[in-house]
């Protein structure tokens, strides 16, 4: 009996990088998907043993996963679990974008959520950027 490779086996939160836990869990997730190392309708494991797996709180990992589900990347079926949703159900995301691209992604989507338009993003970030300057 040949025991397939879970694609999250190896995967340790970054405690360091100053992104929040459960923005690393969704990069990875969606990192992986994009990247084929899940399949489509592939079961993803449980928000518990994740949590577990990673020695961190059951609620973290639920947020990852609801958001995950929110973009499209996942389905939710109750008392099944979730699953690697349809590859057309993804989006525009590409498997060579890095942790950091998806991060700006996310901020645009909040940003967007929010009634911003794109050129009050830019200017939001152009005005933070040079309170950083100094």
């Amino acid at each position: 009996m040949t025991t397939q490779k879970n694609p999250l086996d190896g995967f340790e939160i970054d405690y360091s990088s100053g992104l929040p836990t459960w923005i690393q869990i969704k990069n990875r997730i969606s990192y992986l998907i994009g990247k084929g190392e899940f399949d489509e309708g592939d079961k993803l494991p449980t928000v518990r043993k994740l949590a577990v797996d990673l020695d961190i709180s059951y609620n973290t990992v639920n947020r990852a996963y609801i958001d995950l589900e929110r973009e499209g990347y996942v389905s939710t079926r109750k008392g099944r679990g979730t699953f690697v949703a349809a590859r057309h159900a993804v989006g525009c995301e590409r498997a060579t974008d890095s942790p950091l691209e998806l991060l700006l992604d996310d901020l645009i989507t909040t940003c967007t959520n929010a009634g911003m338009t794109d050129e009050d993003i830019i200017a939001l970030l152009e005005m933070r950027l040079a309170y950083r300057r100094g």
